[in-house]
């Protein structure tokens, strides 16, 4: 039941130092991690989804003239962007790995593959929390503060606020590659992830990683309630005004749907 690169324990000062045994799995659930065909069948269920969420998108942005639910669907587009590239880019390795089992000391002695696919974890881990907190926020001051932006957010600043997310996430992963904490091999030995260790180094990246993420989802959870509240109290205004609203209730619906599904993917790992 050992990993395949247990003896890259001997490398204690390379990403390959430290391996998680994960002793507390049992045999079944084991095969099951290790199954090439489970990372293959659930990688291709995440792709081909997130192609058809963007066909989808592209053809609605493509028949709107609101310019708020405009930028909102540019922030949704980044978001299903940032997702799908996160499938693709750890699949590319991920998968493989799990066929051929190769040795990582042989295909990566100076760990740049591994800190790539740390990196990369970090990035695609962060970007959608802090993507779905910036939803949030727009939305929030959309509705509650109507009056105190002179006009609505354009597609291109939209954009280069999506940018800016994932600018700031990208600095935060290149973090351990600087000197900040390290990227090490995870169980089975397809994948890399930040240290457990209790050196300072690997501790504040850690926790810059955890409260970044708890922040950002307790972050969403506040403007999230907030505006929910805000429409209830307002849906049932003038007439002139419904069809506005039946869209903010949409956007609504959607953005509630993200944070649960982040709440209920990423909390139990950040805490």
């Amino acid at each position: 039941t050992e990993p395949p690169n247990v003896s890259l324990a001997g490398w204690p000062d390379s990403c390959f130092g430290m391996v998680n045994l994960s002793v507390g799995l049992n045999e079944t659930q084991r095969k099951a991690i290790t199954s090439p065909w489970f990372s293959t069948t659930f990688g291709l269920i995440g792709l081909c989804s997130n192609l058809f969420a963007l066909y989808v998108l592209l053809s609605s942005s493509r028949k709107l003239s609101s310019r708020s639910r405009s930028s909102f669907l540019v922030f949704l587009c980044g978001l299903v962007v940032t997702d799908f590239m996160g499938l693709l880019v750890t699949a590319l390795v991920i998968i493989p790995y799990h066929f051929v089992k190769f040795s990582w000391a042989k295909v990566d002695p100076g760990c740049h593959l591994c800190n790539f696919l740390g990196f990369s974890m970090v990035f695609f881990g962060q970007c959608p929390l802090l993507l779905g907190a910036t939803m949030a926020g727009e939305r929030f001051f959309g509705i509650n503060h109507p009056f105190s932006r002179s006009t609505s957010i354009s597609k291109r600043r939209a954009w280069s606020i999506v940018g800016m997310v994932w600018g700031f996430s990208c600095v935060l992963g290149l973090l351990p590659v600087l000197g900040l904490g390290r990227y090490t091999l995870q169980y089975p030995g397809s994948w890399c992830f930040l240290t457990l260790l209790p050196d300072t180094g690997n501790v504040i990246f850690c926790l810059l990683f955890a409260l970044l993420g708890i922040f950002s989802v307790l972050l969403s959870f506040i403007f999230n309630t907030v505006s929910v509240v805000t429409l209830c109290r307002v849906y049932h205004d003038r007439e002139s005004v419904q069809r506005r609203r039946d869209s903010e209730v949409e956007m609504m619906v959607q953005l509630v749907g993200i944070m649960i599904i982040a709440t209920i993917c990423w909390m139990p790992l950040l805490v």
